[in-house]
């Protein structure tokens, strides 16, 4: 066999060997799979996932992107981050993994609330108010009572302003958009509120022009 017809041959071979793993590939990842946890009954923010509200299912893998939730959500009995319909995948942010606690807060003039629902809960402390809560998830209400889940970490700070006179104000809120404020008095808020100064608000006087030195003549 000549020289060039025994490269050509070799050539065919690595080629076929190349062709073959790559189709080979293809056909495995066509019939790869992931392992998911799949929503089979609808939740609310806080519940906790248990075996009658979801079960662990395989799909078509759709690529190395995707961010399931791969742990054991029964087992650890993880909550839900929101609200989740029956037939979802869960995904690592459907998914609280922190430890919470529950606690109990009375709040003044409270609106509307029901369990599932989030809330951002304000603090007033003398003549300014501020942000304590982003975002918190409602157990149960009973009148201007309200339990909601909060990280364990914050349990002790928590049940130290329920245990004060601190009064306790609430927003349903989903914390999109609500912006961090360390503390706003009421004539802040109205300036907020009105874009400038409100009425009654002393404006910073501008300051008189200087008298212009004369020359004589």
């Amino acid at each position: 066999m000549s020289r060039n017809a025994l490269v050509a041959v070799l050539g065919m071979l690595i080629f076929a060997v190349v062709a073959g793993a790559f189709y080979l590939e293809i056909a495995a990842s066509a019939g790869a799979r992931d392992q998911v946890w799949m929503v089979t009954r609808a939740v609310s923010a806080g519940d906790v996932f248990a075996a009658y509200n979801i079960r662990q299912t395989s799909i078509p893998h759709a690529g190395d992107g995707l961010d399931y939730f791969t742990g054991d959500p029964v087992q650890k009995r993880s909550r839900a981050a929101h609200e989740l319909s029956a037939g979802t995948i869960l995904f690592r942010n459907d998914v609280l993994e922190q430890d919470l606690a529950l606690v109990n807060l009375t709040l003044r003039t409270p609106p509307q609330l029901s369990h599932g629902q989030t809330i951002d809960v304000y603090a007033q402390v003398g003549s300014q108010t501020m942000i304590v809560g982003r975002r918190l998830m409602v157990e149960q209400v009973t009148g201007s009572n309200c339990s909601v889940w909060v990280p364990a970490a914050d349990e002790p700070a928590w049940i130290t302003v329920q245990a004060s006179n601190v009064a306790l104000f609430a927003a349903r809120s989903a914390g999109i958009g609500v912006p961090q404020t360390r503390g706003q008095s009421m004539q802040d808020a109205i300036n907020t509120l009105t874009g400038g100064s409100a009425p009654g608000t002393r404006s910073t006087p501008l300051p008189s022009p200087s008298p212009s030195s004369t020359r004589k003549p």
